[in-house]
């Protein structure tokens, strides 16, 4: 008994051996990018960890509230800081699908928003519905679309109005108004525009004239 007892301890030296080895390989042998994608693959865990503490936001009101807390509670870095120009993040873009993701904001398919940190430091969310009466069932993505391909329809220059001084594309949002010290207020289904965003693509804001 002694005897196996003996040789279980030295398989289990061995086989410890084995996994310091290969370690030690990945880290001093080009193994950086392997180590990296371990990294990630833990602080990945922890995003997804800090979003399973935060109810689940779907409903327009629930979205909007949820953005200003990020905001304003500190849950979201890229939304605290008072920005030298204008921010605008929209839903489906690299940095809403990570604020999303965070904050466990998860919005109906066919709807998006944008959220715009602006330089005097109030904060604005224009929350998009395909379903909206007067948005004809057109999808959040497919505005983006619209707005790519054929531009002359709704801008004609940086504010995206007519000769005239009207927006040319006007639709239907809820809109989040945030003033520089938290509070704010709640616009279910008022008028809304398509303008050119702070980054030269389409953005959604309040307002119809």
């Amino acid at each position: 008994m002694r005897k196996e007892k003996g040789q279980d301890i030295i398989e289990y030296a061995l086989m410890l051996a084995v996994v310091v080895g290969i370690g030690f390989g990945i880290y001093s042998y080009g193994g950086q990018g392997i180590a990296n994608s371990i990294s990630n693959v833990f602080n990945n865990a922890g995003s997804l960890l800090d979003s399973a503490s935060l109810p689940a936001a779907s409903s327009p009101e629930d979205i909007i509230k949820r953005l200003g807390d990020g905001r304003y509670q500190g849950l979201a870095d890229i939304l605290k800081e008072t920005p030298d120009s204008v921010v605008d993040i929209a839903s489906n873009s690299t940095e809403g699908k990570a604020l999303a993701q965070k904050l466990n904001i998860q919005t109906p398919e066919g709807d998006g928003w944008y959220a715009r940190v602006n330089t005097n430091g109030y904060f604005v969310v224009s929350y998009y519905s395909a379903a909206a009466k007067g948005n004809g069932g057109v999808t959040f993505d497919q505005r983006q679309i619209d707005y790519n391909n054929t531009p002359d329809n709704n801008k004609s220059d940086k504010y995206g109005k007519d000769s005239k001084g009207r927006y040319k594309t006007l639709i239907k949002i809820d809109e989040g108004y945030y003033y520089p010290n938290g509070t704010s207020e709640f616009y279910p289904g008022t008028a809304g525009h398509i303008e050119v965003g702070s980054n030269g693509s389409m953005s959604i804001y309040p307002g119809n004239k």
